[in-house]
């Protein structure tokens, strides 16, 4: 195929993209767009959060574009590579069923059934480096670059479809009356399901902690994936043809009907809103975000394709205070300037842990619930003569019982009279909000009166992880902070000795403990280093990287920091550098917005690249580097910045080529213009490493 052939089918394809991404405020005002097709789609299939493709019994398709692929037969499974690269199609010919991996190229590689097995469904990693094919010899894992067999795994059934959660935690498997979960990693079942009712869909929740079933008897059942027990059924989904989770869990779309579709709310199940879709058709529907985290659903029609924007949908409140929470407590919780251990235990115990978490997550459910107060119509209930308190109804928010003395009361008769003050929030088990604190002036008699309930009990899921790491735990990773502190004052001033940056490079230091599970729901403790620097505008381009730049020993500020993760990791911190145990290491690489208009000669000194998954934008995409083509795009030059970052470890850290490591590359493309935009960063977890 030719290069204007691929640019073109691009383009159709980014159309999609293109409206998704862009903000309702930029468009039309409408929150409905409808996308005519030839046929009526079987089938919607995700790629990543913000875009989704058709297909029927013969063709795959993008929503505004003409066909991708057409085959003989029946398409059985498809299935798109998070990067938006290819695309694997599993289609059931005259004989036999094949397996195809295309890309928009036009181009194709088609699995060998008799070596392999008969096909029946694939599935890709989150991560986009591998590739899964159920056939009926078992589930062949592959590599999803080239292609190459990695590892087995047994099928327990039959599979008709299988999905990878995007945690990489786990692997779902199922056909129309079983299905089944599998340790991913130790290749173990989890947990195996069997139903009288067909099966119509099941999956994760995106942050991986839910998993659900929906059946044609229209239930839902919904398990907790630590250890795979119930948490709910949520009955009366109609025929339950199709699900989805939206991105924070709060909300679950299902296709009750082939024109019905209805949003619950999984926090209240009696809470549900009906999107009608007076053409019939649907039977499959998918959530998607744009790129400002608007909400929006993907569903199928009679000879169309829909999107619809929801813009009902309340934030799962009790996340949002949770992870800000999380955060704040991570600074609170560091040694001060100057404080000493001595001081810093006295400070940071299990009951100013809990008092300081729980200021946290009252100013921010405060910030988040606005006025609430004054924007309510108050009204007066009952007194309770007994325990002196006036009821007073609200009605945006529970009512409270406001302390008033008897001899009082009677001045409480308009509630025009009542003015509220210095209002603080909490939020509910099913994300309401209450109040928690107020003065309540009565102009009657001018008199101010108290509500306070910030001691009330508090929520067990609002409990932070860091509620569960021990204090001796937390001043270990301390003191070790300290030591990082004064290697990296040693390493600079070396590095200032020889001239290789100055006082106008600032290179920093950060960790944390976070709790976390494996994928047997086991607790553990993962360990966080994150690296990173930052040179004064003016000076970058003699201590950083230079225009064009990529390689490490080319910047000054890349190699003192580097200089400092080998001697931190070969001495103090080599008690984590364990043989056959987990790191993730986390690499941004950032670029300048300078264009590049010829193109770099590229020196292959990291090897070639095809289809490289990276993260870009909050979204999972796919880069190529070769020396024949050299380097065209800033976003290019990020990713080599990232990359030479893991040449450097792998050639340099003793021990780090034991670990069993996983390297993901983050890069960027600055708005601005200036060698102070080209630096990198790496972010180390060490798993379970306590």
């Amino acid at each position: 195929m030719t290069r204007l052939f691929h640019y073109c089918k691009l383009l159709l394809i980014t159309s999609l993209f293109a409206l998704l991404a862009v903000p309702l405020s930029a468009q039309s005002k409408k929150n409905d767009y409808h996308f005519p097709q030839k046929q009526t789609p079987v089938g919607l299939v995700p790629c990543g959060k913000v875009v989704v493709f058709g297909y029927n019994e013969k063709s795959v398709y993008a929503p505004r574009a003409n066909e991708l692929s057409t085959f003989n037969g029946k398409i059985l499974n498809v299935k798109f590579n998070p990067t938006g690269s290819t695309y694997i199609v599993v289609n059931a010919g005259k004989k036999t069923s094949e397996a195809s991996v295309l890309n928009f190229n036009g181009e194709s590689h088609k699995f060998n059934a008799k070596k392999m097995g008969t096909p029946l469904a694939a599935a890709y990693t989150a991560d986009a480096r591998k590739l899964l094919l159920a056939t009926n010899r078992g589930i062949v894992v592959m590599s999803a670059m080239n292609f190459q067999p990695l590892d087995t795994i047994p099928a327990p059934f039959t599979v008709t479809d299988m999905k990878m959660s995007d945690n990489s935690y786990y692997l779902l498997l199922r056909n129309d009356h079983q299905v089944a979960v599998y340790n991913f990693e130790e290749k173990k079942i989890r947990k195996k399901w069997k139903f009288d009712e067909k099966v119509t869909k099941a999956d994760f929740s995106n942050d991986n902690s839910e998993f659900a079933i929906l059946t044609d008897d229209g239930v839902l059942s919904i398990y907790d994936t630590r250890s795979f027990l119930i948490k709910k059924n949520i009955e009366g989904l109609g025929q339950g043809l199709s699900f989805s989770y939206n991105y924070d869990g709060k909300y679950i779309a299902v296709a009750t009907a082939p024109n019905l579709i209805v949003l619950v709310n999984l926090l209240d199940d009696t809470d549900r809103e009906h999107v009608e879709v007076p053409a019939g058709g649907v039977s499959v529907v998918e959530f998607l975000i744009d790129s400002q985290q608007s909400q929006m659903l993907a569903y199928n029609a009679t000879k169309s394709i829909n999107v619809k924007r929801l813009t009902s949908l309340v934030p799962y409140y009790n996340k949002l205070i949770a992870d800000g929470a999380d955060e704040l407590m991570q600074e609170w919780l560091k040694m001060m300037p100057g404080e000493t251990m001595e001081q810093y235990r006295a400070r940071v115990n299990d009951e100013s842990r809990a008092k300081q978490r729980r200021l946290f997550e009252d100013k921010i459910a405060t910030d988040l619930a606005g006025d609430l107060a004054s924007m309510s119509k108050i009204s007066l209930g009952k007194y309770d003569r007994s325990n002196q308190m006036l009821a007073l109804e609200f009605d945006n928010m529970p009512s409270i019982f406001l302390p008033v003395p008897e001899n009082a009361v009677g001045a409480f008769k308009n509630t025009d009279d009542i003015s509220i003050e210095d209002a603080q929030y909490g939020v509910l088990p099913n994300d309401n909000f209450e109040l928690i604190y107020a003065k309540f002036h009565n102009k009657a008699n001018n008199e101010t009166y108290i509500y306070n309930n910030l001691d009330r009990v508090p929520l067990n899921f609002e409990q932070s992880d860091d509620n569960m790491v021990s204090l001796e735990i937390l001043q270990q990773q301390q003191m070790e902070e300290l030591k990082l502190q004064e290697l990296k004052k040693k390493v600079v001033e070396e590095a200032k000795s020889r001239n290789v940056i100055s006082d106008h490079t600032n290179i920093t230091v950060d960790s944390r403990i976070e709790s976390a599970y494996d994928a047997n729901g086991k607790k553990i403790l993962n360990y966080k280093v994150k690296f990173s620097y930052e040179v004064e505008a003016g000076f970058s381009v003699q201590e950083d990287f230079g225009p064009g730049k990529y390689q490490v020993d080319e910047s000054g500020a890349a190699k003192s920091m580097l200089t400092l993760v080998k001697q931190a990791f070969e001495g103090d911190f080599k008690q984590y550098i364990e043989a056959g145990k987990k790191l993730s290491v986390s690499i941004s690489g950032m670029a300048d917005a300078t264009p590049i208009r010829n193109k770099i000669a590229y020196n292959g000194v990291y090897g070639n690249f095809e289809n490289e998954p990276v993260h870009q934008n909050g979204q999972l995409a796919a880069i190529s580097v070769n020396q024949k083509e050299g380097i065209q795009r800033n976003e290019q030059l990020a990713f080599l910045r990232a990359y030479g970052v893991k040449d450097y470890l792998e050639r340099n850290v003793n021990g780090l080529a034991e670990m069993n490591r996983n390297y993901t590359y983050s890069i960027a493309v600055a708005e601005g213009k200036g060698s102070e935009f080209r630096r990198i960063i790496a972010e180390f977890t060490f798993v379970d490493a306590f």
